[in-house]
């Protein structure tokens, strides 16, 4: 099968463009401090336990008729600005989350023949595809990934106390809340953010590597999307 990218759920082959080669994936690099002291020897490392960006870089080429050589460039460079989310056919379980894209210029080698590279900076983890779906907790109470950023979604009326490994977050639920720990915001099904509802650390609510325990008030209903994901 003949290897492919699709952004944003579109394949590169619908803008008559194909990748060059397979890109490289580079690991991403903690973001560790050196600090030094003046008047001793040697350094100190401070851990801010995060990872650096990841930059994924492909070359594309595409073959036309010569009349059609800039529409072709002019359609790629709209399909690949911005960011999204990008996915690679030889793993495609898992997707990148893309912050933003940066092409350069295309080089023209011949009248119907043009090449050129994309640069995509992404999120450092690749996240896994079934990660993206809603789950009963029971369901993700063991996470064989890295620690994960989950999405909880709460149906009920009232004040609840979600629990996640003993620490917990208050909810004043009117008939729905979503509280995304990712992005670090609470807001109702149809979009309207409601922060002042919960108080509590979204920190608190990951899911670590390994076993977890997630509770819920009596009578409260909860959906867990757990945003699964590896280094």
């Amino acid at each position: 099968m003949r290897y492919s990218v699709v952004f944003n759920r579109t394949r590169c082959e619908d803008y008559g463009i194909r990748p060059v080669t397979r890109p490289d994936i580079p690991i991403p690099r903690k973001d560790i401090e050196l600090l030094t002291i003046p008047g001793k020897s040697g350094i100190l490392t401070k851990n801010n336990k995060r990872y650096e960006p990841i930059e994924i870089p492909i070359e594309f080429n595409f073959f036309s008729r010569p009349d059609e050589w800039g529409l072709i460039f002019r359609n790629a460079r709209r399909w690949l600005s911005g960011g999204g989310e990008l996915e690679l056919s030889d793993d495609p379980d898992y997707f990148y989350k893309v912050y933003y894209t940066e092409i350069s210029d295309s080089e023209r080698e011949m009248r119907r023949i043009g090449r050129f590279k994309a640069n995509f900076t992404c999120d450092p983890f690749s996240y896994l595809k079934d990660g993206t779906r809603e789950y009963d907790k029971s369901e993700v109470l063991h996470n064989p990934y890295s620690t994960a950023h989950p999405v909880y979604k709460i149906a009920g009326e009232g004040v609840c106390f979600l629990t996640v490994n003993d620490k917990s977050m208050r909810a004043n639920v009117g008939q729905n809340l979503t509280i995304d720990t990712d992005r670090m915001i609470a807001f109702r099904e149809d979009g309207t953010v409601n922060n002042i509802a919960v108080s509590g650390d979204y920190e608190d609510l990951y899911l670590k590597e390994g076993d977890n325990q997630i509770g819920i008030t009596s009578g409260f209903a909860l959906k867990v999307i757990p945003n699964w994901r590896s280094i």
